[in-house]
């Protein structure tokens, strides 16, 4: 399996690298750099780079193109040498069938000029894709010898924290299209208040986004101590945990220098790319930890080896 791992992994990568050029894209207000046209950008499919939000833009559906071939090179393979496999198989082949399903989405958001609600749901997507090539990088890892510890109970709290994350993710975003900062430029108070005016949307968006915040950074940290505690009998886990604890703990900061800075465009890419990473990074914590996953790969490892051994008797 090592060349569906490898494609496993570039897609996982570059789906990454794709969520945080999005992120880039919306803290620069470029997402209507082509105009409403989709797929080709002002009328052309290569574009006269006459402003930074075209350029932008443009890489955005560039990558977006990679990803796409990417993906569907690792469904070809999936499909043409591990039909053996199947829940790699199917992975592979849902995995792409969710990228055509978010380049059609993402063309929606565009002829919709930026709806919150449209962008927010293109988002949840792009996570749901991102979790789906994790957990398929880790089932492909797992076929060709990777040894992990499974534990039932941290498989699932790993996967809670994971959809906290994502909750948080999806209101922030939400956040980013309708409220912003909600006008404060002061952090951990909203103009020196503990609790503003909740009667302001804006306010109340970005009062719900910090209380979610501090609730699901409780959940993040005492799952990955959790993990930290087994780190002599699951080592990948435990490192997993560190990444996402440290990850979350410069989120926080990444997020304060948000309001500080009056969402300085670097500072909101960054927010989305960490946070996607926490939420990638809590969800390969829970496969690799899954019971299910790493029999589902010792099963299908001993059926494949029968026909050869079987070949081998005959000889």
């Amino acid at each position: 399996m090592g060349r569906l791992k490898t494609l496993a992994t570039a897609s996982t990568i570059a789906t990454f690298v794709l969520v945080s050029i999005g992120g880039l894209v919306r803290a620069t207000q470029s997402g209507l750099g082509c105009g409403t046209d989709w797929p080709d950008c002002s009328g052309r499919v290569i574009p006269l780079f006459s402003d930074y939000t075209v350029v932008i833009e443009y890489s955005h559906r560039v990558a977006a193109a990679v990803v796409t071939v990417l993906i569907a090179t690792l469904a070809v393979t999936a499909v043409r040498h591990h039909r053996h496999h199947p829940k790699v198989m199917w992975s592979a082949v849902a995995a792409f069938l969710l990228v055509l399903f978010q380049a059609g989405l993402g063309a929606v958001v565009v002829f919709l000029e930026l709806h919150a609600d449209t962008v927010v749901l293109h988002l949840g997507t792009a996570m749901t894709l991102l979790a789906l090539l994790v957990h398929l990088t880790a089932r492909v890892s797992a076929h060709d010898g990777s040894r992990w510890t499974p534990d039932r109970g941290i498989s699932r709290s790993s996967f809670a924290a994971a959809a906290s994350v994502l909750v948080l993710l999806l209101v922030g975003s939400y956040l980013s299209g309708t409220g912003g900062t909600g006008g404060f430029r002061d952090w951990p108070l909203m103009d020196g208040q503990l609790v503003p005016d909740l009667a302001v949307k804006g306010q109340a968006i970005h009062f719900i986004h910090r209380v979610l915040a501090a609730v699901v950074g409780v959940i993040v940290f005492l799952v990955a101590v959790r993990v930290m505690k087994r780190k002599a009998d699951m080592p990948e886990a435990a490192r997993a945990a560190h990444v996402a604890g440290g990850l979350f703990a410069v989120e926080v900061l990444i997020g304060a220098a948000n309001v500080w800075t009056g969402l300085n465009a670097a500072f909101v890419t960054a927010h989305l790319a960490v946070g996607a990473a926490i939420w990638a990074t809590l969800v390969a914590m829970a496969a690799i930890t899954s019971p299910a996953l790493v029999a589902d790969a010792v099963t299908e490892r001993q059926a494949a080896a029968k026909p050869r051994r079987l070949a081998q008797a005959s000889r």
